[in-house]
């Protein structure tokens, strides 16, 4: 009986431990599902809203792109070599197209900006000397087509000398293109060339119109139109006719004869305005005693001045004859040596015909010389 009492506790003590060890082993299980549970509903991060393109920037790029592609135009206009610039283009485009942030699209943008700067230069230069090339070209073209033969001392010179690169018009920009630095420095010079040339074509024009010197000329009219000065007064000098037309609002209101630079020293052409309205003022030769320019202090009674190198629409009271060929060596009824040849680069005109001029006319007033 002892012995049986001993198994029947021994076994009731292991049942127990039996039901201890299950409920411990239920209380894990149940205790992992419960983490498990509570790891899968823990709250996902909220990501970082990435910055949109905006339009503005959008526009940027598409006006960069304008700009790279006008540029390389104008390179391809005037004979210059694009494809790199071409290919550089259509990269661009492409990464500005791929951007899908504002980071990555200011990046592109950035590149395409940098490219536009970078053949600025290259093109005003292939544009400069192309329109230098032009000039020089159809000038000097035109001067072994109009030689003029000058009986006073049986020597041949050339119409439209004012143009060439030997003493006219073509040596000032040689000289603007040596002292160049600056994008700034060539797009100035872009811009008078094609001045000169537009004066340069109303010259050659104008040469075949038998319209007296005292009517209004087609040349004239298109000139001012061409330089916005037809709502006010200018004054018009032709260095073909040796004339000078003065128009207000597009009419002509008075004619004169005028004489111009002569061959070694000719008058600017171009489009200029009256920078300084003087009376009976000095001018002093430039040019050493001794030169072959130099002249003694001349009293000038009306004075103009229509470029700061020192040209001036002028009275030479010394002159009696003005008009055609009058630029060339000629003998002057005056008797006075010194009006035997055109002026030094100013447009001469009698006394009365300047007073004149000075009186109509004021600073800025409008000067076009062709």
């Amino acid at each position: 009986m002892y012995i049986k009492q001993n198994i029947s506790k021994t076994s009731m003590q292991r049942s127990r431990l039996s039901s201890l060890l299950s409920g411990l082993v239920l209380c894990l299980v149940l205790s992992g599902c419960q983490m498990a549970t509570e790891t899968k509903a823990a709250p996902i991060p909220t990501p970082t809203p990435t910055p949109a393109i905006s339009a503005s920037l959008q526009q940027q790029g598409t006006q960069e792109l304008q700009s790279l592609q006008q540029w390389i135009n104008t390179m391809k206009q005037y004979g210059g070599q694009t494809d790199t610039y071409q290919q550089q283009y259509n990269s661009d485009q492409q990464a500005l197209q791929n951007a899908r942030t504002a980071t990555t699209y200011q990046a592109a943008l950035d590149t395409t900006r940098g490219h536009v700067e970078d053949i600025k230069m290259p093109a005003i230069k292939v544009e400069q000397q192309s329109l230098q090339q032009q000039l020089q070209t159809q000038a000097a073209a035109w001067e072994k087509d109009h030689p003029h033969l000058d009986t006073f001392n049986n020597t041949t010179y050339k119409m439209g000398f004012e143009y060439d690169d030997q003493t006219g018009i073509g040596t000032w920009i040689k000289d603007d293109v040596s002292a160049a630095k600056t994008f700034a420095d060539y797009q100035q010079i872009v811009e008078n060339t094609k001045m000169y040339l537009n004066n340069f074509k109303a010259m050659t024009q104008n040469a075949g119109d038998k319209t007296a010197y005292n009517q209004p000329h087609q040349a004239d009219m298109d000139l001012m139109k061409t330089y916005g000065k037809t709502d006010g007064r200018v004054l018009v000098v032709s260095l073909g006719e040796q004339s000078m037309r003065v128009y207000d609002k597009g009419t002509l209101i008075k004619s004169f004869l005028v004489t111009t630079g002569q061959p070694d020293k000719p008058t600017p052409p171009g489009s200029w305005w009256v920078e300084s309205h003087q009376t009976h003022i000095t001018f002093k030769s430039i040019a050493p005693k001794g030169d072959k320019y130099w002249y003694p202090d001349t009293p000038i009674n009306y004075a103009m001045q229509y470029h700061s190198d020192g040209y001036f629409v002028h009275d030479s009271w010394w002159r009696a004859e003005y008009g055609p060929n009058t630029q060339f060596p000629h003998q002057d009824v005056s008797g006075d040596t010194a009006a035997d040849v055109g002026s030094h680069g100013c447009v001469n005109m009698s006394k009365d015909d300047a007073h004149w001029v000075y009186d109509h006319v004021q600073l800025f007033t409008g000067i076009i010389i062709y």
